[in-house]
């Protein structure tokens, strides 16, 4: 499993001057709609949800929200940097400026799992986030993506 086969870069809002949580998943919500022709209204509250049950900020201003979805085959991985950093009731009151959005089947488990740990481990990368910080258009953020993870492969 590789990140490279879960994103895209239709799959990306970088630069994005989101004003709430709920408004940068209902817009990588939308995002996912085109992608993966999934209802975004049903999306967003399976995310909302989510939170609800505890933020999914991991510290250091990054969120991973994830949620389980029919209809589809693999994980997809839906990236958000945002201009101002939002309050996402991260652990560390950090504010969050870097969303990784993990969609996944519903039948999979194990699968999901193992990739909510590889975007994990990928965005515990200190050089990646401060790069992917400074991007300002979806080629340049998915160039320093697909740069770590050969990396990391190496």
């Amino acid at each position: 499993m590789n990140i490279n086969d879960m994103l895209s870069s239709d799959a990306m809002l970088i630069n994005f001057d989101g004003t709430s949580k709920k408004q940068v998943l209902d817009e990588l919500s939308k995002l996912a709609e085109k992608k993966l022709e999934i209802n975004p209204r049903t999306l967003l509250e399976s995310l909302i949800k989510r939170e609800k049950l505890g933020s999914t900020a991991v510290g250091n201003g990054i969120a991973i929200p994830h949620a389980n979805v029919s209809k589809i085959e693999k994980p997809y991985v839906f990236v958000s940097t945002l201009i101002n950093g939002l309050d996402f009731n991260s652990t560390d009151d950090q504010p969050v400026d870097i969303v990784f959005l993990l969609i996944a089947p519903d039948n999979n488990g194990s699968e999901n799992l193992q990739a909510l740990a590889l975007i994990s481990r990928l965005l515990r990368n200190n050089e990646l986030t401060t790069k992917l910080r400074g991007c300002k258009n979806t080629e340049s953020a998915l160039a320093v993506i697909s740069q770590s993870i050969r990396e990391e492969a190496a």
